[in-house]
């Protein structure tokens, strides 16, 4: 009797609960907290209206050096976006639109060497969406490479001139958009 101190098997081991009432209690309460937990992660998933993914954002140039760029492998010379309110002087202006993850164009022409305007129209709401033009193919030389935003919004890029020849342009955060740069 001295293992039991004194009490007797039938006795209540607390305040009016018995061992397996014990017992119970601490399994429905871990089974209550594990419940509350899985019912509070599923509200908060299911609460989500942003896309489950997510991107990585192209860095900008630092706003005292122009033509200048931190991505990697990317030149001095390497053009970014310059965000435009549409205003300026004439040109050629060429105007994209991303719609259902596509591009309306699958190829332009501008001239060699000349600066040019993207016009470009993100329509995928709450989608990131960028278009940039490299030398060719998407790990050849970064010729240009615009603002990565989300939709629906338009935004202007000035885009230096390109070296003559046929080159490529994709949105990197979608690399299937993509399609071909004609300079001539």
């Amino acid at each position: 009797m001295k293992a039991n101190q004194g009490r007797s098997r039938m006795e209540p081991a607390g305040p009016g609960l018995d061992e397996s009432a014990r017992r119970l209690s601490r399994r429905a309460l871990l089974r209550l907290s594990v419940l509350t937990g899985l019912g509070a992660a599923a509200a908060a998933c299911a609460g989500q209206s942003q896309p489950g993914w997510t991107y990585v954002p192209v860095a900008s140039p630092s706003a005292g050096t122009p033509g200048s760029s931190s991505l990697p492998g990317a030149s001095p010379a390497s053009p970014t976006a310059a965000a435009s309110d549409g205003g300026g002087g004439g040109g050629t202006v060429i105007t994209i639109v991303a719609q259902t993850f596509k591009f309306d164009l699958a190829e332009f022409s501008v001239p060699a060497n000349t600066p040019f305007r993207i016009v470009f129209d993100n329509q995928d709401a709450g989608v990131p969406h960028n278009v940039a033009i490299y030398d060719s193919g998407s790990s050849g030389p970064v010729l240009f490479k615009g603002e990565i935003f989300n939709g629906v919004r338009t935004v202007t890029y000035d885009v230096p001139g390109l070296p003559a020849g046929n080159h490529y342009f994709q949105c990197d955060v979608h690399p299937m958009m993509n399609g071909t740069v004609r300079a001539a």
